[in-house]
């Protein structure tokens, strides 16, 4: 029970981290980084989309997406190694990603975003988290 209440506050980290990237991106406001980095450097750069959608909206519909899988997880019990599973995969393409988004900042971009990175540790979390109710 604790790897499920453990993974229902990181989503919502998640959802809170990229739902404020997305708000200031909307409202054009700048973006404070206690890391004294420009992180609209990274925000705003070729790599800010994937396929037209910026990656703030995908990192918002994945923890959103992570969230809804382990909440159904109260009401599909008959289901659970299949729902972990699910859970398990997608953070597993969500740690690839994130890897690959931090890869650009430090390579490409040669510049870093608190939250891009806040958003990279939670991902590598829930991965950690979503292996364990799998594997356990």
């Amino acid at each position: 029970m604790q790897f499920i209440a453990t993974f229902i506050v990181l989503c919502l980290g998640g959802i809170i981290d990229s739902s404020y990237l997305l708000y200031q991106h909307q409202k054009k406001k700048p973006l404070v980084c206690p890391l004294d980095h420009d992180c609209s450097v990274v925000t705003e750069s070729k790599w800010s989309r994937i396929f037209f959608v910026r990656n703030e909206a995908l990192g918002l519909l994945f923890y959103l997406f992570m969230l809804g899988g382990i909440v159904s997880s109260f009401f599909l019990t008959s289901s659970l190694s299949t729902l972990f599973l699910v859970l398990f995969i997608s953070s597993s393409l969500g740690l690839i990603f994130s890897i690959f988004l931090v890869l650009i900042q430090i390579f490409a971009i040669k510049d870093y975003c608190f939250y891009c990175l806040i958003s990279a540790f939670l991902t590598l979390l829930l991965f950690i988290n979503s292996a364990f109710l799998f594997f356990k």
